[in-house]
């Protein structure tokens, strides 16, 4: 067996896997006899059928499988042993011969690969916001606290203060065939959804206004507050939605007492409204400080994207897409495609190299720490922030079962380990800043 060469260029070339009879014969010889020995042909006894009908009508199909296999193999070994960073994946040149009996057989492969570059995180520099909560926020986020463990009040009507829960139905037109069974949708708004509220603010309970499938498509917000996607309006079966008011209430906010303090932390950990303001402004700047950190990190990677001059296996590419797409029928249509991917294939070369290069790796541990964190996460939107470790852990493991959380949580790892790089590397301009002020920055 043997893998030979030819470049085409400094990041494609056209790798040929050469396969003698002998690297494979013998396998094949085996799973022959292994399937004589099990074979059930009618008029013959198990074990007792020749040997040559069993050749004449499984060799061939065993002889390419095991061929793939090696093939595959050398392959992979080429890549790993000569550590080309692949673009893509290999594109086969098609086999017009295919002969499983020739003394030896030939298969070839288009690869693109990555180009040998190094980039100094030392030379770009951005601004890095330190960003702290205001009053205002900490007060807000204090409240926020107390409507969660807040004593509903029944109303008769709806005010400016009133929470309202609403039943969102399709409406099933009268000459509608067959049958149809749309799941309501249930949403709770007050007047911060200003586009459902202004449309059910003049009901009462068990009121009902419709709503047009064209008026939602219009009025993407309202369409989002009765809980329905860009999407899921897209692909509604009736004209017309149902929103019907089915609670009114108003509420008494918790008291800002021990009671509320263990509700939120666990028993005794905040003892003092003082102190829960404290805790409150320290977890507030930590979460702005991070979207402050991702902000400086995603500014360095623009500018190493722009600047950096890195050499696409373009060509290749093209190959690629129309190999491995089949929605793609021409090569003008390829190399629209690529052109509009240009940027993004570039940014995952260089988070790749940047990764490579500062020896970023993944461990179990730090997947399932993310997913723990993942977890704490999404129990603090409920209030629940004193759950035990052990039924984090178990809640997190569950996550994990599901490969597409894993390569998910996998990359918030890595990305993770790559900011920490890239804020220790590049130069930082420090400003403080106000939270209003930052959000600003952002939309810019």
């Amino acid at each position: 067996m043997n893998v030979t060469a030819k470049n085409h260029d400094e990041v494609s070339a056209l790798l040929t896997v050469t396969l003698e009879k002998a690297d494979y014969k013998e396998k094949v010889e085996k799973q022959l006899i292994n399937y004589a020995k099990n074979a059930q042909v009618p008029g013959f006894r198990k074990g007792k059928v020749p040997l040559s009908m069993v050749r004449k009508q499984y060799e061939a199909g065993i002889a390419f499988e095991e061929i793939n296999k090696q093939v595959s193999e050398a392959l992979n070994g080429y890549v790993n042993e000569n550590k080309l960073r692949l673009v893509g994946q290999p594109v086969p040149q098609p086999v017009n011969d295919f002969n499983h009996n020739a003394e030896s057989l030939s298969v070839a492969f288009e690869v693109g690969y990555e180009p040998e570059f190094t980039v100094d995180l030392t030379k770009y520099e951005a601004p890095h916001y330190k960003v702290e909560a205001s009053d205002k926020e900490i007060s807000t986020s204090v409240e926020n606290m107390q409507k969660r463990f807040a004593e509903r009040v029944p109303e008769e009507k709806i005010g400016k203060d009133s929470y309202v829960a609403l039943e969102v139905s399709q409406v099933v037109e009268a000459d509608a065939e067959g049958e149809h069974h749309h799941a309501p949708k249930n949403v709770t708004i007050s007047k911060e959804q200003k586009e459902a509220y202004d449309l059910v603010k003049k009901l009462k309970k068990d009121d009902s206004v419709k709503v047009s499938k064209e008026d939602l498509a219009a009025k993407e917000e309202l369409a989002k507050q009765l809980g329905f996607s860009k999407e899921e309006v897209e692909h509604l079966h009736h004209n017309e939605v149902e929103v019907t008011v089915k609670d009114i209430y108003g509420l008494n906010l918790a008291e800002l007492n021990q009671e509320l303090f263990d509700k939120v932390y666990g028993k005794d950990v905040i003892t003092t409204e003082e102190e829960l303001k404290a805790r409150v402004k320290t977890e507030l700047d930590e979460y702005f400080q991070q979207n402050a950190d991702v902000h400086f990190v995603n500014k360095i990677l623009e500018q190493v994207n722009e600047k950096e001059e890195i050499k696409l296996p373009e060509a290749f590419l093209i190959k690629w897409l129309l190999f491995s797409n089949q929605n793609i029928t021409s090569e003008e249509q390829a190399k629209e495609i690529l052109e509009n991917e240009k940027n993004i294939i570039k940014g995952q070369i260089l988070e790749g190299k940047l990764m490579n290069d500062n020896e970023i790796n993944l461990d179990y541990a730090e997947v399932l720490g993310q997913a723990e964190q993942l977890v704490r996460n999404q129990l603090a939107i409920y209030g629940i922030h004193h759950l035990g470790d052990d039924e984090v852990q178990k809640y997190a493991a569950e996550m994990l079962k599901d490969e597409n959380q894993v390569r998910q949580i996998s990359s918030e790892v890595a990305m993770a380990k790559l900011k920490d790089v890239i804020l220790e590397k590049s130069k930082k301009k420090e400003t403080k800043i106000s939270h209003d002020e930052f959000l600003d920055v952002l939309k810019k």
